[in-house]
C-alpha cells in the first residue's frame, strides 16, 4: 500500500468528526492534513513500517490534536449564542464541552459531581494502555462501531469486542 493511500484512509475518518468551535471547517481540514502528514512523517523516522501500524499512528495523532482543540474550545471559546444571552442578562460562562455537543446526561445539574466525574474518568483512561484508550475513545466518544474500529486496525470485529470487553472490565476494576 501506498503512503498516500494510508493518509487517505486517515483523513477519510476525520471528515466525520465534527468540526471544533472556534474553527472554519476548511481551515480545519488544513489543518488535520498538515498534522496527518507531519504524524506520516514522524511514524516513518521513528522505524513503523506496518500499514496497520503506521495508519493507527496517524489516527491517534489526528485524534491527539481534536481533542486538545475541543479541551481548548470548551474551555476558552464563547459559543456563537453566548454574546446575545450577555445582552440579555444571563451569564453564560461556565458552559461546558458537553452543553456544546448536546450531549444528555443522567446527573442532575450539579456542576462539582460533573466535575468530579470528569476527573475520575479522565485518571482511569490514564491508568490505560495508549491502545486501549484508543479503542474506547473511538467506540464511545467518536460513536465508530467495531466493524469500523476492526477495519481501521486492520483485524476481524469478534478481536475488537473482545478487547473492548476485557478493557472495560479493567476500567471497572480501576474504578472500583
Amino acid at each position: 500500500m501506498q503512503k498516500l493511500d494510508i493518509l487517505k484512509q486517515s483523513l477519510e475518518q476525520v471528515k466525520r468528526w465534527r468540526c471544533p468551535p472556534h474553527w472554519q471547517p476548511d481551515d480545519w481540514r488544513e489543518e488535520m492534513i498538515a498534522v496527518a502528514w507531519a504524524a506520516l512523517w514522524e511514524g516513518l523516522n521513528s522505524g513503523i513500517r506496518s500499514e496497520g501500524k503506521l495508519r493507527q499512528f496517524v489516527v491517534n495523532a489526528l485524534m491527539r490534536r481534536y481533542r486538545e482543540e475541543w479541551n481548548y474550545g470548551a474551555r476558552w471559546v464563547q459559543k456563537p449564542n453566548q454574546q446575545e444571552n450577555e445582552d440579555n442578562g444571563e451569564d453564560r460562562t461556565g458552559w461546558d464541552l458537553w452543553d456544546w455537543v448536546g450531549a444528555e446526561f443522567d446527573i442532575e445539574d450539579d456542576e462539582e459531581e460533573i466535575n468530579f466525574l470528569r476527573i475520575v474518568i479522565r485518571q482511569a483512561l490514564a491508568q490505560l494502555p495508549e491502545e486501549d484508550r484508543y479503542l474506547i475513545e473511538r467506540k464511545f466518544w467518536d460513536g465508530a462501531t467495531e466493524r469500523e474500529i476492526a477495519r481501521e486496525l486492520g483485524i476481524k470485529q469478534p478481536s475488537v469486542h473482545k478487547r473492548i470487553k476485557r478493557i472495560l472490565a479493567k476500567l471497572k476494576e480501576i474504578l472500583g
